[in-house]
């Protein structure tokens, strides 16, 4: 066998190898899953009304909650993450109640002055409020001020019993996000997601899962409520895509 013959088997073998290694690699990611919550219970109203107050529209996305609104999310943490988009830097109110079913909800701690960034803002509960209680509904709102008016944007979740989850072992972002996204955990989904993102970015995997969140909002109540759902869900999609 000629030296020029042994050469382009060996090279034709490396070319095997490595294209065989990438298909493994390709496969071996597994794919994200989609947040599509099972239960979606509409929030409510004074949770939904949140949605009505703000400036005008040419002042574009200022403020968004990246969190279920019309309807009730999840979340097995007693201190979970709260996230929103700015597209300005100035700092946000925010305030913590507990729901109740007199729908006065009862506020939780002290308002908390928060530094921003544009782009991805996120919040762990401070230690300074108490451990949010399993079973209970609770409402966390921000506002900014916008010339004369006042932007507020509000979205309730409930605490669910981490216990009923089944105990696995999480070992990479891909398979949290699939575990917490299959099992309507929408804060522990995001969390997740922005683990592998940049600061103030979705990334990719976070930019999926708010075009989901787009998604399964509802579209409920009077009119004009609609049409505050509408541009909301106008306005999800607009920062997913911006990523």
């Amino acid at each position: 066998m000629s030296h020029q013959h042994f050469g382009f088997l060996q090279n034709n073998r490396r070319l095997t190898s490595l294209v065989v290694g990438a298909v493994f690699v390709m496969t071996a990611v597994p794919a994200f899953a989609e947040f599509k919550p099972r239960d979606r219970k509409p929030a409510s109203g004074y949770s939904r009304a949140g949605g009505s107050r703000g400036c005008p529209s040419s002042v574009g996305i200022p403020l968004m909650q990246l969190a279920p609104q019309t309807f009730i999310g999840k979340t097995a943490s007693t201190r979970p993450m709260l996230a929103w988009y700015m597209s300005s830097s100035q700092n946000v109110r925010f305030r913590l109640a507990e729901s109740n079913s007199t729908n006065n909800p009862k506020q939780i701690g002290e308002v908390k002055e928060i530094p921003t960034i544009i782009g991805i803002n996120k919040l762990k509960l401070p230690v300074d409020y108490p451990e949010l209680t399993v079973g209970k509904t609770y409402l966390w709102q921000i506002s900014i001020d916008c010339g004369n008016d006042t932007i507020v944007r509000r979205a309730e979740f409930t605490v669910i019993n981490p216990e009923s989850l089944a105990k696995k072992q999480l070992t990479s972002i891909p398979e949290g996000v699939n575990y917490y996204a299959e099992n309507d955990l929408w804060y522990e989904a995001l969390e997740e997601a922005l683990k592998g993102s940049d600061n103030g970015k979705l990334g990719h995997t976070g930019a999926s899962l708010v075009k989901n969140l787009a998604e399964s909002e509802i579209l409920i109540g009077k009119d004009a409520e609609q049409k505050n759902t509408q541009q909301r869900i106008e306005y999800l999609q607009k920062i997913a895509s911006d990523r």
